[in-house]
């Protein structure tokens, strides 16, 4: 039985990942395309570790500081993340939510502490 997930997979998955928010903090790649290819990673790879067998734990444990900053991008950035248009109201903006302007402004900042080249 193949362990979810591989350490190569996981690895491939978290070089691509950490490349899109780079490429997003520079602004060579749009947040609207950036979401897109993006995909919310860290939940639509289940780095969560809840479809994970023992093996697969132990791979994500083995990079959870890699995979910190796509937890922090996921509850910090894009769970708070709502339309620009409504990124106006007031309403919106007391209940901590914010456009892609701020969006962008907060993936520059977790860009800063990818590993390997800076944003």
């Amino acid at each position: 039985m193949k362990s979810s997930p591989t350490e190569i997979d996981l690895l491939a998955a978290l070089d691509r990942s950490d490349d899109l928010v780079r490429e997003c903090a520079t602004g060579h790649l749009s947040f609207a395309d950036f979401c897109a290819e993006y995909d919310n990673f860290y939940w639509s790879f289940a780095l969560d570790g809840h479809e994970s067998d023992q093996a697969g734990q132990a791979v994500l444990a083995k990079y959870a500081t890699r995979i910190a900053l796509h937890q922090k991008i996921a509850d910090t950035i894009l769970a708070k993340l709502c339309s620009d248009t409504d990124a106006a109201r007031e309403s919106y903006r007391a209940a901590g939510r914010f456009g892609s302007t701020e969006a962008v402004a907060r993936l520059k900042l977790v860009a800063a502490g990818l590993p390997g080249r800076e944003a």
